[in-house]
């Protein structure tokens, strides 16, 4: 799932897809739980928001931002963010906001269903869209849509076309998140299995394009090096604990088959979704875990680690191998060279189950969307202020401020072109907490949990780049062993690995998941979660045979025909719905 993330998208009419697909959010299905009667007499929160077009006062607010101060509380569960930062306070400069960042500790989809139970949440939440369907359904967020009339003209003018596409079948706009004008896939994309730079030095810089291939030097470095820094060498690691689960042992299956990620489904020519961790592509990538678990070589902490865990463990320099998107890794590597060990940092290079597979895992779709779709929940007070302050982050000073920075601070018009300045080059090079320190990270609403994107690579009407993010900016960050490695490779960057683009309508993962397939999803997570650990630990090939067939049978008793049936129902109406009214755009 990415993302936290993320991902991206565009929007056109209404494509009020599938049972509230907010596309724009990623699917953000809604029912009209706004109008409560906390928010119901609010400016722009009620469906009767339109009256204020008709009072000139208000009107005149709508074009006037309000810049008095004002707070909102936000979600979130990166412990590093803040708001005492040049980019930040100068936001708050801009649109008199502050956001006091609400954190959370632990499992972030159970504390948002506590606090849902308690209806005791802060006035913003970057959700899912599972999430936002809740939310809609138990009356806890505002539609959208009088809000971004009124407060909203960048949002507009910057999804264009697409607009309607954040509408979910309703009509309501209940989140929001990032639209992509990018054309091509970004040039700090990377794909998504990592070995350590020291493991391919000394097995000779080999091609490694199989997962057999990826055994085969892993178990060469461990016997050669059965510890690092004094500690025992982990040769594969993964996480189970909590959501992360989807993403370690789903996901892998995904991408080492060449499929387009759908989450944990897989989409055929003819439509028919089926589920992924149940295909023979799944059994040969969990016979290749039972293998690496049989001889020592995955991490014995895999069943117990959370992302954050993982994380921690990769950056202490003794994990060979992974399945690790970027999302995943975060700032691992920078951690890695900031403590002198550029040789554990990793290569991210595609695996694949065969050299025969044809890889179509490099997407981009029109919007951004996954885990960060912004809501507003109906305990925000002055739900008007929020959409002032979002409109500014769509706006082109926006986008500079967020992407960029602070002129002269951060960058220079040089010939009327931005251009970083050195100070920030070395520091975002040497500093794994610099982006939170200038407040260029924030909040999950971009591609990589970063303020509204527009996509690397799109341009604003002054003719320059949205963000600083291009390949020559990419192989200027890269230190001199990643030169050196993918020099081995006859690459530049770690994007060249990828395959050439494609362009989809969205993914499946995006869309809201029908209602019926509530109970079914439930059992089968249950069921597919209590199972992998007796798959893999399996003792032998007898064993682990028995153990596939026990978790297949009962994951088809908990209903696995009607779930796919559903979600093959939902993909085609989405389909059909987006070729209606996208076109060829």
């Amino acid at each position: 799932m990415k993302a936290k993330t993320v991902k991206r998208t565009l929007a056109l009419l209404s494509i009020t897809c599938m049972t509230a697909l907010v596309f724009t959010a990623c699917s953000s299905s809604n029912n009209n739980g706004g109008n409560t009667t906390d928010n119901a007499n609010k400016p722009a929160t009620s469906n009767n928001g339109g009256n204020a077009a008709a009072n000139g006062e208000e009107n005149k607010a709508a074009t006037t931002p309000d810049l008095s101060p004002i707070t909102f509380s936000i979600s979130t569960s990166d412990n590093k963010l803040n708001w005492d930062n040049p980019v930040s306070q100068k936001l708050t400069e801009k649109t008199g906001a502050t956001l006091k960042y609400d954190l959370i500790v632990g499992d972030e989809k159970q504390k948002w269903d506590i606090w849902l139970a308690g209806g005791d949440y802060p006035d913003i939440m970057p959700l899912d869209p599972e999430h936002v369907k809740k939310y809609k359904d138990a009356g806890a967020i505002i539609p959208l849509n009088d809000l971004i009339d009124q407060y909203g003209p960048h949002i507009k003018e910057k999804y264009g076309d697409y607009y309607n596409l954040l509408k979910s079948d309703d009509g309501s706009i209940d989140s929001i998140s990032s639209v992509l004008l990018n054309k091509e896939a970004s040039p700090d994309a990377v794909p998504n299995f990592v070995v350590q730079y020291d493991v391919l030095k000394e097995a000779g810089y080999p091609t490694i394009k199989t997962l057999d291939q990826l055994y085969d030097v892993i178990a060469a470095y461990v016997k050669n090096h059965p510890k690092i820094d004094g500690k025992e060498t982990i040769g594969y690691t993964a996480a189970m604990a909590d959501w992360i689960m989807d993403a370690e042992f789903n996901n892998p299956i995904t991408f080492a088959a060449g499929q387009i990620d759908h989450g944990n489904f897989r989409i055929g020519g003819d439509g028919k979704v089926t589920y992924n961790p149940l295909t023979d592509d799944a059994k040969t990538y969990d016979q290749f875990l039972n293998k690496l678990y049989a001889n020592g070589l995955l991490d014995k902490e895999t069943f117990s680690l959370n992302m954050d865990g993982m994380r921690a463990k990769m950056a202490q320099g003794r994990v060979l191998a992974a399945f690790a998107p970027g999302w995943i890794m975060g700032d691992t590597e920078k951690s890695l060279r900031a403590a002198s060990k550029p040789e554990r940092a990793y290569a991210h290079i595609p695996i694949y189950f065969n050299e025969n597979v044809v890889d179509h895992n490099n997407t981009i779709t029109p919007i951004g969307t996954g885990t960060g779709q912004w809501v507003i929940t109906k305990n925000a007070k002055n739900p008007e202020r929020i959409m002032q302050f979002i409109d500014y982050l769509f706006s082109d000073e926006g986008q500079v401020l967020t992407h960029w920075g602070v002129e002269d601070k951060d960058y220079s018009v040089v010939d009327g072109k931005r251009v970083e300045n050195p100070d920030k080059i070395k520091n975002m090079a040497s500093d794994p907490d610099y982006m939170y320190k200038t407040g260029l990270k924030s909040v999950s609403s971009g591609p990589a949990g970063e303020w509204f994107s527009l996509g690397n690579g799109t341009k604003l009407a002054d003719g320059d780049y949205a963000t600083p993010t291009t390949k020559d900016s990419v192989i200027r960050d890269y230190d001199d062993m990643t030169k050196e490695v993918l020099a081995k490779y006859g690459k530049t960057v770690w994007a060249d690995f990828l395959p050439p683009v494609e362009k989809v309508p969205g993914y499946l993962w995006q869309l809201t998941p029908p209602d019926s397939t509530k109970v079914q999803q439930q059992k089968i997570s249950a069921d597919w979660r209590k199972g992998i650990p007796k798959l893999i630990m399996s003792k032998n090939a007898d064993e682990f045979e028995q153990n596939w067939n026990a978790m297949k049978d009962n994951i088809s008793k908990d209903g696995l025909a009607d779930y796919e049936a559903a979600f093959t129902t939902l993909w085609g109406d989405f389909v059909s719905k987006y070729e209606a009214q996208l076109g060829g755009n």
